[in-house]
């Protein structure tokens, strides 16, 4: 006798709770099993695409030299950044997406939130400081080699990502909301003391930094290009008259004369006009990175402190959800920015594409940067998704795995 089941559309799965002398009880919960692949494999393909196009342009940053500068030294630190959010907390918020629930018990959640702010505030900040880059670049062209400096520059990384740790452990030490009793509930913490303090520091005083950056960018650009067009007219105007001048006493005289100042005087201001257009382009090619992480976090960090602090102003659950998930989608974007409106970027991703990375590097330049950048690369790909597949322990990964990563 056969038993024939009745067609559905949508097959779904329930768990029961489970206990046992040593297990702990897991809440029951139901699982669409059509729902969850189909958003299961969006968040998969979302996922790999982040980690692959920030890894890109780590290794476009790596190995090309003429990518050595300060402000790929800060792109690079923000592709290091979202690549740590694609690569490590992307995948446990897209299983928590997938499922409905929380599954990996309350240490990961606490673990999870405060990597989640770590990672978003340092990709925040990264934009906050290559936007103060740029500002010197254009406002002071010459002098911005000897002011942006490597050790600079790696000095400021590391003020970064301090400040984003010590803006993210208070969740830890207790500044949170009472955690809810059920595991199967991991959410962001929206203490409204908390909710306040982690949008102001990790967004509105970095935004007010980049506006007002980027408006000095502006500002100086509008008057370097005016004073540039004024000054070639007035150079052709003297250049005229001094040459008729001269020419009255000596005309093989005049055309050495003439041809020496012409040399002297336009040498130095077409060096400052190639420097300045170099730098502009730079600077619009970020300024539609920041634009785009504007459209990105804003409603985000509108809706956190709003929601935390007025409870009745709450948005529907599905609209929270957008917010945040439209915050991680900023970290995907960059990789496709650059190659877009940058010819340098485009370049580069075409040979590490082509495989030929590896021959354009010079192996003997190996500065510390790089040299980390690449194993926090490799340490991230190798182990970032043993938490969500095999829920091993972080302790049994790190411990065996300190002292070759800081060899």
């Amino acid at each position: 006798m056969t038993n024939v089941l009745p067609a559905e559309d949508n097959i779904s799965l329930t768990f029961f709770p489970e206990t046992g002398p040593n297990c702990t009880a897991i809440p029951a919960f139901d699982i669409d099993i059509t729902k969850t692949l189909a958003l299961g494999l969006v968040l998969v393909l979302f996922i790999v695409f982040g980690v692959m196009g920030n890894i890109l342009v780590i290794l476009s940053v790596v190995c090309h030299r003429h990518l050595h500068s300060v402000t790929h030294y800060f792109i690079a630190n923000l592709a290091v950044a979202d690549l740590l959010l694609s690569s490590v907390v992307l995948p446990f918020s897209a299983a928590s997406e997938a499922l409905g629930c929380w599954v990996f018990g309350r240490p990961l959640c606490n673990a999870w939130t405060a990597l989640d702010v770590l990672c978003c505030t340092a990709s925040i900040l990264s934009l906050c400081m290559i936007s103060v880059d740029r500002c010197m670049a254009v406002s002071y062209p010459l002098r911005y080699t000897s002011l942006a400096t490597g050790r600079r520059a790696l000095a400021a990384v590391a003020a970064l990502w301090a400040l984003s740790a010590a803006i993210s452990v208070g969740p830890l030490f207790g500044w949170r909301e009472p955690m809810p009793e059920d595991e199967s509930v991991c959410k962001v913490n929206e203490e409204p003391g908390y909710a306040i303090f982690s949008a102001a520091c990790s967004f509105y005083v970095p935004l007010a930094v980049i506006l007002v950056m980027y408006c000095r960018v502006y500002v100086v650009a509008r008057q370097k290009t005016r004073s540039v067009s004024k000054g070639r007219q007035t150079n052709g105007f003297n250049e005229h008259r001094v040459t008729l001048r001269i020419h009255c006493h000596n005309a093989q005289q005049a055309a050495g004369k003439e041809e020496a100042a012409r040399s002297k005087n336009s040498h130095f201001p077409f060096m400052r006009l190639l420097k300045f257009s170099q730098e502009k382009k730079a600077a619009k090619t970020l300024g539609i990175v920041v634009g785009c992480f504007v459209l990105c976090w804003l409603p985000f960090f509108l809706v956190l402190p709003i929601s935390s602090n007025f409870p009745s102003y709450r948005p529907p659950e599905t609209v929270f959800k957008i917010t945040f998930w439209l915050g991680y989608f900023n970290s995907c974007l960059n990789p496709i920015i650059y190659p877009c409106f940058s010819q340098e970027f485009k370049k580069a991703f075409k040979n590490v594409l082509r495989g030929h990375c590896l021959s354009r590097t010079d192996r003997t330049w190996s500065p510390p940067m790089y040299l980390l950048i690449y194993k926090c690369t490799i340490f991230i790909c190798k182990y970032g998704y043993m938490f969500f597949f095999f829920r091993i322990a972080p302790h049994d990964i790190f411990q065996p795995e300190l002292t070759l990563f800081l060899s």
